[in-house]
């Protein structure tokens, strides 16, 4: 059976489709492990610089102070967005490892 989209393409109905994903390498499990550390440490970063009694001016970003105001100037919404790009960091050196190590 061919595909209507493009005729010399054989479709098999029970083989699943190959994604059109990177493959996995190496250099993504650095780079998602550098990713992960890297929101760690400006949720540490930034907390400290918020709860520190003696600093009177801080200094962030547009797009922070923008979450920054969004969220009602909530610090913790900014540790929250630093928190999810620690986890996507994380799952991205993960999940390549794992299909590195399934090959």
């Amino acid at each position: 059976m061919s595909n209507l989209n493009e005729p010399g393409k054989e479709v098999h109905p029970n083989k699943p489709e190959e994604d059109d994903d990177d493959p996995p390498s190496w250099g993504g499990v650095i780079v998602g492990l550098l990713l992960g550390i890297a929101g760690i440490a400006l949720i540490f970063y930034r907390y400290r610089q918020f709860h520190a009694v003696s600093d009177t001016t801080i200094s962030i970003t547009k797009i922070e102070m923008l979450i920054y105001k969004v969220t009602g100037e909530s610090v913790w919404a900014l540790m929250a967005a630093y928190g999810i790009v620690a986890l996507a960091g994380f799952y991205l050196a993960v999940s390549n490892y794992k299909k590195l190590r399934s090959r």
